[in-house]
């Protein structure tokens, strides 16, 4: 019960930091309060400092939602400040980040500062090759990289061990940059004119089939037929979503999130997941009634997955 209200408590400190800060922001634009670029940039440092000095001092929840305000006012006011050259822009952003991280305290800042790390990382891929087809070589790097916090989950606490409050915002913030990123790719044909979405599909795959080894070795599955059998399955849900990454990724954050047993971020890709078949329904180029076929193989796939894994237990939860 406490973990849950925790957890409600920090949803709700981010939401109301948010709003806050677009308001905060927007009072400034209209008094007039930020003139130049220069004074944007003044205004946005001291605001930082200020928000990681207030963190060094008190970790207070009722302080969370004015630090959430502070330090994205601080991060949006800098971004602009220095608008006028993207490479100094992301390398400082990853900088105050990395700062961040490192000198912040309890869950709120750590967080965040994982997602401004994401961003400018991204927006300095994109920048460098001046063009928006290189956003999946960055989706497959995050979702990669969740990935493998998960699967050696051992190793990379044991890399936070001076550190170990660290490990939770961390994972945190990989996730809701995988579940951001995955929906702006279910949005790419706006931002993005390329036929090589197929690429970063592949790659998901193969991290679906990864995580199902994981499932696997649980499980006990030790016949070479059985686990044949479950590739194939895997393989044959796969393949309707080529050319749609946003959906292969969905399911692959659903079985890692159901695998490691975080119920909240499971619950959270199921909803990903509704609104990614939703998605690609719309999209389909297709009739109606080819539309609806293969929904109907997918979902007769989904329930032969279902029932084998539910059906089979490991010896520590049979009665």
């Amino acid at each position: 019960m406490v973990q849950k209200n925790s957890l409600t408590i920090q949803v709700l400190s981010i939401i109301g930091g948010i709003l806050t800060a677009i308001l905060f922001l927007g009072f400034l634009a209209v008094s007039s309060l930020i003139k130049s670029q220069d004074a944007a940039l003044i205004i946005g440092i001291i605001l930082i400092i200020s928000t990681l000095t207030i963190n060094r001092f008190s970790i207070a929840s009722f302080l969370d939602a004015m630090n959430i305000t502070l330090y994205i006012a601080g991060g949006m006011l800098i971004a602009y400040g220095l608008s006028r050259d993207l490479d100094i822009l992301f390398i400082v952003l990853a900088g105050i980040s990395i700062l961040t991280f490192l000198l912040s305290k309890g869950f709120i800042l750590p967080f965040l500062s994982v997602i401004l790390f994401v961003i400018s990382l991204i927006g300095e891929v994109i920048h460098l090759s001046s063009s928006w087809k290189l956003l999946e070589v960055g989706v497959i790097l995050i979702l990669g990289t969740f990935l493998l916090t998960n699967v050696y989950e051992t190793r990379v606490s044991l890399f936070f061990k001076k550190h170990i409050a660290k490990y939770r915002p961390f994972h945190a913030g990989l996730f809701v940059c995988c579940i951001v990123l995955l929906a702006v790719l279910s949005i790419r044909s706006w931002i993005i004119d390329t036929d090589f979405f197929w690429i970063s599909s592949i790659a998901i795959w193969i991290g679906i089939f990864i995580i199902t080894r994981q499932i696997m070795k649980v499980m006990e599955v030790q016949s070479t037929t059985k686990q044949v059998g479950v590739y194939a399955i895997c393989l044959i849900i796969c393949l309707p979503t080529l050319f749609a990454p946003y959906l292969s990724g969905s399911l692959f954050l659903i079985l890692i999130c159901f695998h490691y047993g975080y119920r909240a971020e499971c619950a959270t890709s199921l909803l990903l997941f509704i609104y990614a078949i939703s998605k690609y329904y719309y999209d389909l180029s297709q009739s109606l009634l080819v539309k609806s076929i293969t929904l109907f193989f997918t979902g007769i796939a989904l329930l032969i997955a279902w029932h084998y894994f539910t059906q089979k237990r490991t010896k520590h939860e049979k009665i």
